[in-house]
This record gives C-alpha cells, sequence and structure tokens, in this order.
C-alpha cells in the first residue's frame, strides 16, 4: 500500500520537529513538505498534493486560514494546530477534520491521525472495494500499523496481549516478525474473515490458508502453520470443525 502524503506547515522550527516525530511512528504516513511561511505552503501544497496537511493558523503575512482557501480546491485532510483556543469555530467553518491546540501531546496528534486512516478505511468498505479493504488497523506501542490479512499467519494470547506472528511477506514488510496488541481475540474475530480465520482455541486464532497440517499426540490435537515449528492446539470444541474444514465464524 503506497504511504499517505503529508505536508507540515508551521513556523515553529520546534514544533514541526515534534510533529514529524510523532508522524513517523505510522508506516502508512510520509512526510514531503515541511515550510515554515504560509506563501511557501501554498505553492508547495499547489504542486505536491500531499494527502494530509497539519495547519498552523498564526503565521507572518500568510495565515493558516489563507492557505487554506488558497488552496480549498485541493483534495486533501486538514488538522488545523495553533496555540489559540479562540480560532476554533472559524476552523470549523472550513474542511478542517481536526483543531489541535499547541503544544499538542503525541498521543492527541496520533488520535488525528488514526482518524484519518480509520475514515479511508470506512470509504472503501462503503465504497465495496474489498480487495481493498483486507487491512486491519494495530496499535504497536506508540506505532500505528496497516496490517494485511494475507500477512497474518496466527494470533496468540500471552496474558493481557496479543502477539500477531507474521507470514514471511508481512515480516519483510513490517520489518518484524510479531506484533503485539491489546486487541482482545474476539475482537480479533469480529474483524477478520471468518473463512479464512478459525479461533482453535481460546488463546489462539489461525489463518486457516497457511495451515499444513493436522497432528495428534497423546491424545491431543495440534496444527503445523506454515513458516514455524510452533504446535498450535487445538481445542476439542473445535476439532471436528477443523476436520471438516467447514466455514466457520470465530
Amino acid at each position: 500500500m503506497k504511504p499517505k502524503t503529508v505536508a507540515i506547515v508551521d513556523d515553529e522550527p520546534a514544533a514541526r520537529y515534534s510533529l514529524k516525530e510523532v508522524i513517523d511512528t505510522f508506516n502508512e504516513l510520509e512526510v514531503i513538505v515541511e515550510v515554515s511561511d504560509g506563501k511557501s505552503a501554498i505553492e508547495q501544497i499547489l504542486v505536491t498534493r500531499p494527502d494530509i496537511v497539519f495547519l498552523d493558523i498564526e503565521m507572518p503575512e500568510v495565515t493558516g486560514f489563507d492557505v487554506a482557501k488558497a488552496t480549498s480546491q485541493m483534495n486533501y485532510q486538514l488538522i488545523f494546530l495553533t496555540a489559540y483556543e479562540n480560532y476554533a469555530l472559524r476552523a470549523f467553518d472550513t474542511v478542517a477534520i481536526d483543531y489541535l491546540v499547541k503544544p499538542a501531546r503525541p498521543e492527541l496528534i496520533a488520535r488525528s491521525i488514526r482518524k484519518i486512516l480509520q475514515q479511508e478505511m470506512y470509504a472503501l468498505e462503503q465504497s465495496g472495494n474489498t480487495t481493498s479493504i483486507n487491512r486491519l488497523l494495530l496499535s504497536d506501542g506508540n506505532q500505528q500499523r496497516l496490517l494485511s490479512h494475507d500477512h497474518i499467519n496466527y494470533i496468540e494470547s500471552i496474558g493481557r496481549y496479543r502477539r500477531v506472528h507474521l507470514t514471511e511477506s508481512g515480516s519483510r514488510l513490517h520489518n518484524t516478525d510479531t506484533i503485539i496488541s491489546d486487541m482482545t481475540l474476539d475482537t480479533f474475530c469480529e474483524q477478520l474473515p471468518r473463512k479464512v480465520f478459525y479461533r482453535l482455541h481460546r488463546s489462539y486464532i489461525i489463518n486457516r490458508e497457511r495451515m499444513l497440517e493436522l497432528k495428534s499426540q497423546s491424545r491431543r490435537h495440534f496444527v503445523r502453520m506454515a513458516g514455524t515449528d510452533t504446535k498450535i492446539p487445538v481445542s476439542r470444541n473445535f476439532l471436528n470443525r477443523l476436520k471438516r474444514s467447514i466455514k466457520t465464524s470465530c
């Protein structure tokens, strides 16, 4: 998936740096423009056509509102940042989807970004583009990862958290073998396609298309998945369903 492009417009270097630090934790985003004045912002937005613009309001000569008006014909998602709360009503008269008061806490910036990413996924779902919505948005520490379903090998519950084990191609793309999430297995079941992902045990969900074999040992049953030697247990409740390889829900 091609990253969404981002423009940062702020006359304060420290504010640009702090904002970019948060944006860089999202693999789905790429900062392509950083400018410190409104005039340059208008020029760069018109030329580079970013998907997202973080825009300061109070800037010398050309304000953030001037920038938004001059580029209103462009199709981007706008987030205003300002040290002044009294601009909020005017900001929402524009096409802005969010308004952050500086200094904005990293978690608030991340929340605005997640809102954009989730809106995109919802829009794709509503348009019926089933090939483009086979993705899962996961929090991984300070990072947000957009994970394709076919990059999931299996999911394991470990105490309060879930460990998502990736396929070989998923590991190469995300530069990690596993992703830790606080999403519950029940929530995973709700968001993953039921024809592909099976909950075999109270602690495991597998990608059925990655399953190589079902094995029995000392009256216990396990499955072996592609790319790993880990024995994944199958509970008695799910054994017959798995043997018949029927279409089942989590």
